[in-house]
């Protein structure tokens, strides 16, 4: 049987014991409805192990005795990012949580030009923690350590002009050639990324500033996809070939 994974922002050592945050407390008892000697996976981001714990109560807290540790490194060979503009706040936790379990590395969010309902800064660190929360879930199911970095700048530009390691970037438009005949598993890449409009697409002037920063621009099919969609699709169709999937 396949043990429920929880993730914890503490230290982790076979031995020792730590009581469960308050979320997780409330997951553990309410949610899975586990018992006192039940076992669970306890990871915490720092390490590609899975903790093994038995669970104890201490009235209505939860309790994690870690027992051992397990090597289980599923954190993908690929490095990869999606830039994403910014879309409905549905179609975002689906992004989110997909490429995240695909194995993406990091999440740039950006208020595109078509954006439909720019985020603001009084809105930012609600709106990047309750991403970063997405994520974290999605790699409790799909076991996952490491959760991709889920950073905000404002529009492209200030994403573009960033000092990242970009090897392989590419821009999804439709008006692009066909992603298949550009990758092949013969020509590899160490670091893909991926930019990708809102629901109304990027404007001339974004995809102007993305190809003279050096994306490619490419297309999926002949068939037009949904933003959040075409993000997955891309992931997965790069990691096929150059990653782990």
């Amino acid at each position: 049987m396949r043990l429920s994974r929880i993730y914890v922002a503490q230290p982790l050592t076979p031995g020792n014991s730590l009581q469960l945050d308050p979320a997780a407390n409330h997951y553990v008892q309410h949610v899975l409805r586990l018992k006192a000697g039940a076992e669970i996976v306890l990871f915490n981001a720092d390490d590609c192990y899975d903790y093994v714990s038995l669970l104890s109560f201490r009235g209505k807290q939860a309790i994690a005795s870690i027992q051992s540790r397990v090597l289980s490194d599923t954190e993908s060979s690929l490095t990869s990012e999606i830039i994403q503009g910014l879309s409905r706040n549905d179609h975002m936790e689906w992004i989110v949580q997909k490429n995240t379990e695909l194995g993406v590395s990091r999440i740039f969010v950006f208020n595109a030009e078509h954006t439909q309902i720019p985020l603001k800064p009084a809105q930012l660190e609600k709106r990047l923690a309750h991403w970063r929360a997405v994520a974290i879930n999605a790699c409790e199911q799909c076991g996952r350590h490491r959760p991709p970095d889920i950073n905000f700048d404002k529009n492209l530009p200030e994403i573009l002009n960033q000092s990242i390691q970009r090897e392989t970037k590419l821009l999804l438009d439709f008006d692009g050639v066909r992603l298949n005949s550009l990758l092949t598993p013969v020509s590899t890449s160490q670091q893909v990324s991926i930019l990708v409009g809102p629901e109304g697409g990027l404007s001339n002037v974004e995809i102007q500033a993305a190809k003279a920063a050096g994306f490619v621009s490419v297309r999926l099919g002949p068939r037009v996809l949904r933003t959040e969609t075409a993000a997955v699709s891309a992931l997965a169709i790069v990691q096929s070939l150059w990653g782990d999937v």
